[in-house]
This record gives C-alpha cells, sequence and structure tokens, in this order.
C-alpha cells in the first residue's frame, strides 16, 4: 500500500508469494540479503524468469539519474511486454528532479515494476517523501529473534544439517544479526563438517568463537586467581577486539554454568570423566582446561559468580551506565565480593 504506511520484510515477502504486487516499492535500510531477496521475489513474480536488458534493467546511482530512470519507464520493453526497474544506492543521488519522478509516481505504468533502494536507517530527507507519499515503502530492519532462528535453520538445512538452540544463540552471539555474516559463517560450519547431521555450540565455536572462547578462558581463570589487574586487561581487550557486551558475558556465563555442571557430576558421585564430557558434549581440548581450573571454583563461589552475572545482564539490559563500567563493576564483585 502507498501511502505513509512503512512495511516489512515477513509482511511483504508473504504478499509477494501470493501474488500481490504494488506498482512501486522503495526500499531502505542496511540489511542488503533481505533487500536483494525481495527484488529476487518482486522480479520473479513479475517477468517469471528475469533477463538482464531485457525484462529487467538495474541501475545505479549515481552512474544513472532520475531521468534515466523515467526514460526505462518509456514504451514497453522490445522482448516482453512487462518489465522491472531496479534502483540501487538510491542515496547517491545528485540533486534529483524528484518532480519527474513524482509525476510518474502519481500515475505508473501497470506493466512496470519500479523498485528503489535507499541504503540508509532513515528517510527524514526532503528526496525520500515523494516515496513516503506515492510508493509502497518497506523499511528492511534486521530480523527480529524468531525470524533470525527461521532463517539460520533453513540455511543449515540447505546443507543437510539442523542446528540446536544452543548452536543458534552461539552463532548469533559470535557474529551478531547481519544476514551475510551470518550465511558466510554457516557455510564455513557446515563446510568444516559435511559429515555432521546435528550441528550445536560445540562446532559453532570450532569454527566461529575460537578467539573468544579462549579468551573467556583466561578471563575465568584470572577471576578465580583474584587478579585484578590481567581480569579488567582481557575484558577490556575483548571489547576493543569488537566483542559486544552480552557476548563476553554469556561466554563468561556459559563457562561457569559447565564448571558448575562437572562439579555437581563430582558431588552427585560421578568420576568417570569421559562419561561427565559426552554427557555435557565438550570436546576433550576444552574439558580438560575446564578440569584444571576446577579446583579454583567451590560450589557456593560458582553460585554467587552466577548470580551477579545474571545481576549484570539484566543491567546491560536496562540501566542507561556506560557497559564498560558495568562489566568493571562485575569483575570487581567476582574479585572481591565483600
Amino acid at each position: 500500500m502507498a501511502g505513509n504506511n512503512v512495511n516489512y520484510y515477513s509482511d511483504i515477502s508473504r504478499s509477494v508469494k501470493k501474488g500481490e504486487l504494488a506498482a512501486v516499492y522503495f526500499l531502505y535500510g542496511e540489511e542488503i540479503y533481505l533487500m536483494d531477496t525481495l527484488i529476487e521475489q518482486m522480479s520473479k513474480a513479475f517477468v517469471g524468469k528475469a533477463e538482464k536488458e531485457e525484462n529487467y534493467f538495474l541501475r545505479y546511482a549515481p552512474d544513472a539519474g532520475i531521468e534515466d530512470i523515467i526514460a526505462l519507464t518509456a514504451g514497453s520493453s522490445l522482448f516482453s511486454e512487462k518489465k522491472v526497474i531496479v534502483y540501487k544506492d538510491f542515496q547517491l543521488t545528485r540533486n534529483p528532479n524528484m518532480d519527474r519522478m513524482k509525476r510518474y509516481l502519481e500515475r505508473p505504468d501497470k506493466d512496470i515494476l519500479l523498485i528503489v533502494m535507499a541504503r540508509v536507517d532513515n528517510v527524514n530527507q526532503a528526496r525520500y517523501n515523494v516515496f513516503k507519499d506515492l510508493a509502497t515503502v518497506v523499511n528492511l530492519l534486521p530480523l527480529r529473534e524468531k525470524e533470525l532462528k527461521t532463517f539460520i535453520t533453513g540455511a543449515f538445512r540447505e546443507f543437510g544439517q539442523d542446528i540446536s538452540e544452543e548452536g543458534i544463540r552461539t552463532l548469533l552471539y559470535l557474529v551478531g544479526e547481519k544476514i551475510h555474516d551470518l550465511k558466510s559463517e554457516i557455510a564455513q560450519v557446515a563446510n568444516r563438517f559435511p559429515e555432521k547431521k546435528a550441528i550445536d555450540a560445540e562446532e559453532i565455536e570450532a569454527v566461529v568463537g575460537i578467539y573468544v572462547t579462549q579468551t573467556v578462558f583466561e578471563l575465568a581463570g584470572a577471576i578465580a586467581a583474584k587478579d585484578l589487574d590481567k581480569s579488567l586487561f582481557l575484558m577490556h581487550n575483548l571489547l576493543e577486539r569488537g566483542e559486544s557486551p552480552g557476548s563476553i558475558l554469556f561466554f563468561l556465563l556459559r563457562h561457569l554454568l559447565m564448571l558448575w555442571k562437572i562439579r555437581g557430576y563430582y558431588q552427585s558421585g560421578e568420576k568417570n570423566e569421559r562419561t561427565i564430557q559426552q554427557r555435557l558434549r565438550i570436546y576433550p581440548r576444552q574439558f580438560a582446561q575446564y578440569l584444571k581450573e576446577l579446583p579454583n571454583w567451590k560450589m557456593n563461589q560458582l553460585q554467587q559468580a552466577m548470580q551477579l552475572m545474571g545481576e549484570c545482564d539484566r543491567s546491560l539490559r536496562n540501566s542507561q551506565m556506560p557497559s564498560e563500567v558495568l562489566l568493571d563493576g562485575l569483575i570487581l564483585k567476582l574479585i572481591r565480593p565483600n
């Protein structure tokens, strides 16, 4: 629908799959993969097989101006009654003649599908007003949690593999929410473990999270040794390398939770290390590191540490304080609880 209504990826994708197409779309956002996916879906629904310079015309700003796009809308294609015109990077147009674009949008050709794209987070500038008024506007936000899980599951199934919930969570924390980055890492994991039909956090960490996982081992060890300076150094080193506060907290909590589970097995009378390793699904190199660190943590210390990290996680989500300050405070409490 045209006008001031803003649409989102999932709704538009469903409409397109039903064959419900508008005459003009304006796509904006920074999730380029979603833009390209929508364009592919729209083109297939409108013209079937897209043939470049026959029924499918792709132009980029600033190489092509508004006049070039309007010229493409004049007359039908030599090879097809219908045609798709895609105009990418509209944010780079120089002094666009929006009056000419407005005249076309007021009376668009029913045999033409015009898709204009802008890689911007907001459309507050005057140049976008004509699209907001006369085109179907689609904001390509990052996928929400449920959509991300569906995407990741589907991407692994293309390789004939399934991924666990913990594997999904680990992948998102390590890679982030950008679809392009996720696709790249998923391909690497799948190609590294082609014989595995079930992918878990272990496989994700082995390919994606080697650095951060190892550093969290070091960080936990420094905290257990009450070495405040080293703990703060390792934590800030992770932040400077681009790890998110949430990611650091997730891996640190996961690390201590695993120590807590191992100690629980020992206290229950289970002493067979191979059995514990298999039940907790920890690969051998990391299990050996957990065992080396285990004597430094008593059960009550682990429980208290996990409680403190839960409080820090809530503060990261709700507090206005800088995340670095909250993480510094967490480490100080872990090392000097009194």
